[in-house]
């Protein structure tokens, strides 16, 4: 059979193989002539096309394994059975994966075989992104196995043999944790379905999960035996071994004997090696530096295990250390063991402050055990572990992991201290995106040396294995005190603000550890957040839009601001806290139905109605991966693997794709089944199946790896399914449908294992498990939540209520203790998942119905998805709570206040129940205090809170001790009627009563006198009265819908009755006594001029509803409005546009609003019973100002 191979197949071919790496062998193979009894069995299976494909070589640290692995190789090569080797170093983790090795391992057989070749010609050509792909059984499959089974034409006398060395090596110092181990081990399972032909050599130790992974795969073994179970052979092969290289060493020294030391030493080596080669090798390596009878007594004298060879190394070559011999050692060997990319000598000399001698010291005392090269490395792994143990190790050179981070932390620290400064590059201009400076990459060459690159990039994962001390902390107060912005520099320059995020979240963690104050590094993160997409694009924009922005009443601003006076600066309004929502992603042109976060919560997938895919990065809000194109239609569930490599997607084009997270390439075909629209797809927790639900009004339940359905179709819902999804450990799976059922399936069979769950009066559009698998939540078109006992299928609460449109989407927290919506009334609420009520205020910020929300891992941001066509980020310990009244109101609440201070909330009920507040967190301050009085018509609550004042049916006006309940005067009477308005003077001197009998009284607060009135003149009952600040004017309003103004000593009227609209509900003065704001029945606000008697602004329109409460802000500029449409808006008093609203949460109408003195927030009470506080800032317009930044950011 003849083959033709292209030019072009070449250059294919050759783009598998991953450039500057190194995989070959470290070892120079075993001497001729030694080894034989091993490499025989190896050669014997190899020949052997009926034994397992697969031999697994393993021993003990140092028995020569990759010597004879490369020897193996060799011997191969010679007989054109070689196929590939590739011999994985513990210290190159990061570059030797998997993916690597199999693309290597592809791109040898496929050079070397020309039928291998033409089929992996094809794959490549069928999808180029097995190139870049990080899905390792995606690749194995396409790149490995495929090309191998379609290639039974192989000669069959010389079939490739493929070697992997040291197994135990990949995935670094995470061993067995290591993802990429794992990956690795699933793939060597796999080749053992390959034809017998294909033959595979593994080496490692033996480590538990590589002995269970192939207590499980058919293979071959040989064991390399050390120690007491040595065989003779191996002891003969050491001693010609030790011959051989004795000889070279001698032909040295002319003056000595040519067969020095003798064979009796020779005998006494070879039996203290007890069969370890990488003893001898070490020994040779001393020996090699000189003063042969010394260092040859010196090592007949120790113990003859390799760790008291080497306590003979370490002893021999720092004898007697000092200090600080010592503490270089520990740094050296610690940056060399711990760091988390290799350091080259150069970044060791700068990270340390050391000369190069001390580095040379160090060196040449390891000379035996170091590789060469500028990146210092330990030849074998053996001695990381001794060094690591306290039980082999000397004391002097005993390497600790927190000691050995600590040093790291803290030469980061100093790194960082002394290198990072203001404008770093250089850059002229202060209005500049980094990607438009001219030059960039040469000025960051030359500014971020990569000790500083580093060091910016690590040192928190050091300091999170570090134990407290006041040395590290002072350097952390430094860098956090003067460094922080500095340091959002240099990760912007290199491109890695993604990990700033995590790393001040380690920060937080280690300062809580020991209980040191955070407040400074919570403020941090959350700069970080706000403001990733902004410094990722632009360094300048740290201090000319970032800075200027951030809370000027929390700690980065107030840190920093002060050494930046250049800068933008706020005359009035600016932020008092960070807005809940972190980021919005702008890219999809149509609806955004599905949204979920990445395992590791780095990213963020979207699948739209514009029929494409994208990966965001979850803390810049950047495109990663996308638009991934290939559903012909609306793309409306997606989710990551367990491991985050590869994407799942179901369209309504009936079918569902696998895709690479990394590359965004497919990694199989569509599979294809359904009927309908797909609607809902789920990955089982252990990644090896997918459920999907679709319009055909059945679920499938497929196989991950082959696509192919292995239960199902199920059928029994009589209508669309909307949605499904995997219990936690995946046996069952829960599907919602538009015939208004639930349903539990059995994942194994798809046999219903419980009665169908019905109580929705509309289309279930969502359901999820908590993650103990007890509950079950479903999200409705009935605008409802429900939550499921999942073993009964009884409903464990009443329905959620609270959304105002279809519930499109529900969730669990991770923790299981909060439930996540987001609805068709475009917001997103949070709710405690046993008390059923929400945690915080509705999130708001989508112009469109929310179609879904997702939490991120660690349970501190969300993500949702919406029709507007946009993501959005929020931080949920961002969001304002709710202020619930549990016990201490029994009636409606009526009145609310804030303390003078604004510290504290005083609220009045129907029953006349007075309840004080703290206005951070909501938690009752005062016990209830109660006035024991019937038939309340109204109250008021004097402004220090001290007293209260309470107008009844039975026409008298009493007044209360606000704290102990105790009236303060007897009764007093004076009214005809119900007293059915009252009011305090700001100083809380004089009383203001407005009655049914249609006149108006004032009253001593402190005898009870009548001091004033009865002032006549409207026509029917009083609805609402106030003083004016300066307490010269009353203001009252009437049910014949009128205002007066009377003059407060003589009771005259001064301007009225204004006349325009119906029926006066509330009225107040403007902090300067010059204007009334008034709120009407018909839904409307006005503002009165009191001079001119003239509407200066209005009326308002926006309510739809009876407006109940109207006030001022403290500075005359906003009009707060409360009304029974269960809102809130606040409005511009000058102009009378809206500025923020409607504020929605309440769940009946608004009786009071309120502003706190400083202007920043206002509180509201209903007849729901609550007392909502909202922040103005953030509810929305600081949402609004950091949005601007990241929504239509442009440099100039």
């Amino acid at each position: 059979m003849g083959f033709t191979v292209s030019n072009q197949d070449d250059a294919t071919i050759s783009k598998l193989r991953p450039a500057i790496l190194d995989c070959s062998s470290p070892s120079s193979g075993c001497l001729e002539g030694t080894r034989q009894d091993i490499l025989g069995k190896i050669n014997a299976w190899g020949m052997d096309f009926d034994a397992p494909n697969i031999l697994w070589i393993y021993g003990y640290p140092g028995v020569g394994k990759s010597a004879i692995a490369t020897s193996a190789v060799e011997l191969w090569r010679s007989s054109g059975r070689f196929g590939s080797s590739f011999f994985f170093r513990r210290d190159g983790a990061e570059s030797m994966t998997p993916s690597v090795l199999w693309r290597t391992v592809a791109h040898d057989i496929g050079r070397r075989d020309p039928l291998i070749r033409k089929h992996l010609i094809g794959a490549l050509t069928e999808d180029d992104s097995l190139l870049t792909t990080s899905n390792v059984d995606a690749l194995f499959r396409q790149l490995i196995h495929g090309p191998l089974v379609a290639s039974t034409e192989v000669a069959m006398e010389k079939p490739p043999i493929i070697t992997i060395d040291a197994l135990d090596e990949c995935g670094g110092l995470d061993g067995r944790y290591s993802d990429h181990r794992k990956g690795l081990m699933r793939t060597l399972k796999a080749w053992s379905s390959l034809p017998k032909k294909f033959k595979l050599v593994v080496t490692s130790r033996r480590e538990s999960d590589i002995e269970q992974l192939f207590s499980g795969t058919p293979h071959e073994s040989i064991g390399i035996l050390a120690g007491r179970e040595v065989v003779s052979q191996s002891s003969e092969d050491i001693r010609a071994f030790l011959r051989h290289e004795l000889r070279q060493i001698v032909s040295q020294y002319p003056l000595m004997e040519p067969d020095w030391p003798g064979e009796t030493v020779i005998g006494q080596l070879t039996d203290l090696a007890k069969g370890l080669f990488i003893w001898i090798k070490t020994v040779i390596k001393l020996l090699e530096r000189g003063q042969l009878q010394r260092t040859l007594k010196q090592v007949l004298d120790g113990a003859g295990s390799m760790a008291s060879l080497y306590r003979d190394i370490l002893n021999t070559s720092f004898p007697n250390p000092s200090n600080e011999d010592t503490n270089d050692f520990h740094s050296i060997l610690g940056a060399i063991i711990f760091a988390k990319t290799p350091l080259d000598v150069a970044s060791l000399t700068n990270l340390f402050s050391m000369d190069d001698s001390t580095i040379g010291y160090i060196c040449n005392g390891l000379y035996s055990i170091l590789d060469p090269g500028e990146t210092l490395r330990i030849h074998h792994q053996s001695f990381v572990d001794f060094l690591l143990d306290p039980k082999e190790c000397p004391a002097p050179f005993l390497v600790g992991r927190q000691r050995e981070n600590r040093t790291l932390t803290t030469a980061c620290l100093q790194v960082m201290k002394k290198c990072l400064r203001f404008n770093i590059c250089g850059l002229e201009s202060p209005y500049i995106c980094n990607q438009d400076v001219p030059d960039l990459d040469s000025r960051v060459k030359a500014s971020i040396s990569p000790h500083l690159s580093y060091s910016s990039c690590h040192w928190a994962s050091h300091l999170i294995e570090t134990n407290f001390d006041a040395e590290v902390y002072e350097a952390l107060q430094h860098f956090m005190n003067n460094q922080f912005l500095f340091w959002l520099e240099v990760l912007s320059f290199i491109k890695r603000v993604n990990v700033g995020s995590n790393m001040l979240r380690l920060l937080i963690t280690w300062i809580k550890q020991f209980d040191q104050d955070v407040a400074l590094a919570v403020d941090m993160r959350k700069f970080m957040v706000a403001f990733a997409y902004v410094i990722s694009q632009s360094v300048p924009h740290i201090y000319v839009s970032a800075l200027p922005f951030a809370p000027r009443c929390l700690a980065v601003s107030r840190k920093y601001i002060g050494s930046y006076p250049q800068t933008l600066n706020f005359q009035r309004g600016g932020c008092k806290n960070w807005p809940a929502m972190q980021c919005v992603f702008s890219g999809h042109t149509q609806w955004v139905w599905s949204v979920s976060f990445s395992p590791d919560g780095t990213r963020i997938v979207s699948g739209s109605s514009d029929n494409t895919i994208r990966v965001w990065d979850a803390e810049t809000g950047e495109t990663l991966t996308g638009p991934l194109e290939g559903h012909t239609d609306e793309v409306s569930s997606v989710s990551f693997f367990p491991d985050g490599t590869r994407i799942i997607s179901g369209s309504f084009d009936h079918t569902i794709r696998v895709w690479d997270a990394a590359t965004g390439e497919k990694v199989m075909e569509p599979w294809e089944g359904h009927d309908d629209q797909i609607s809902s797809v789920a990955i089982s927790p252990d990644g090896i199946r997918i459920v999907s639900g679709s319009n055909d009004k059945t679920i499938r339940v497929w196989d991950a790896r082959t696509g192919a359905t292995v239960v199902g179709p199920l059928a029994g819902h009589t209508s669309e399914i909307n949605c499904v999804s995997f219990s936690p450990d995946g046996t069952r799976i829960v599907s919602g449908s538009s015939d208004e059922t639930i349903r539990v399936w059995d994942a194994a069979t798809g046999e219903i294992v419980m009665e169908i769950l019905k109580g929705h009066d509309a289309q279930v559009w969502s359901v999820a498990f908590s993650p103990d698998g007890t509950r079950i939540i479903s999200g409705s078109f009935d605008n409802t939540i429900r939550i499921w006992d999942a073993d009964t299928g009884k409903p464990l609460t009443e329905p959620l209520e609270g959304h105002k449109n279809w519930v499109r989407s529900v969730v669990f927290s991770p923790d299981g203790t909060r439930i996540l919506s987001g609805s068709d009334d475009r917001s997103i609420r949070l709710w405690d998942a046993q008390m059923g009520k929400t945690v915080i205020e509705p999130l708001r910020g989508h112009t469109w119905a929310i179609m879904s929300v997702s939490f991120s891992p660690d349970g501190t941001r969300i993500a949702s998805g919406a029709a507007d066509g946009t993501l959005r980020v929020w931080d949920v310990e961002e969001g304002k709570k709710v202020i619930e009244l549990q016990e201490e109101h029994k009636y409606w609440v009526m009145n609310v206040s804030f303390s003078p201070d604004g510290m504290r909330i005083f609220s009045l009920s129907r029953s006349t129940t007075i309840c004080g507040w703290d206005a951070e967190t909501g938690e009752a301050v005062i016990k209830p205090v109660e006035c024991h009085i019937d038939r309340v018509m109204c109250v008021a609550l004097s402004l220090d809170g001290a007293h209260v004042v309470v107008g009844s049916k039975d026409n008298v006006i009493r007044v209360w001790d606000a704290k102990t309940g105790e009236a303060v005067i007897e009764p007093v009477e004076g009214h005809k009627d119900w007293v059915t308005c009252v009011s305090f003077s700001l100083d809380g001197r004089r009383i203001i009563s407005g009655s049914y009998d249609t006149t108006i009284l004032v009253w001593d607060s402190a005898t009870g006198e009548a001091v004033l009135g009865p002032l006549e003149g409207h026509t029917t009952e009083l609805t609402c009265v106030s003083f004016s600040p300066d307490g010269k004017l009353i203001a009252s309003g009437s049910q014949d819908s009128t205002i007066r103004v009377w003059d407060a000593e003589t009771g005259e009227t001064i301007i009225g009755p204004l006349e325009g609209h119906y029926l006066v509900n509330s009225i107040l003065f403007s902090p300067d006594s010059t204007r009334i704001v008034s709120g009407y029945g018909d839904y409307t606000v006005r503002v009165w001029d009191v001079t001119t008697g003239k509407t200066v602004v209005g009326p308002l329109f926006g309510h739809n509803g009876s407006v109940g409460s109207v006030s001022f802000s403290p500075d005359g500029t906003l009009i707060v409005s409360g009304s029974e449409d269960r809102t809130i808006r606040v409005w511009d008093a000058k102009t009378g546009e809206r500025v923020i609203g409607p504020l929605e949460g309440h769940l009946t109408g608004v009786n009071h609003v309120s502003f706190s003195p400083d202007g920043t927030r206002i509180v509201s009470c209903s007849f729901d019973n609550t007392i909502r506080v909202w922040d103005l800032h953030t509810d929305i317009s600081s949402v609004r100002s950091f949005n601007s930044l990241n929504d239509g950011y442009k440099c100039s």
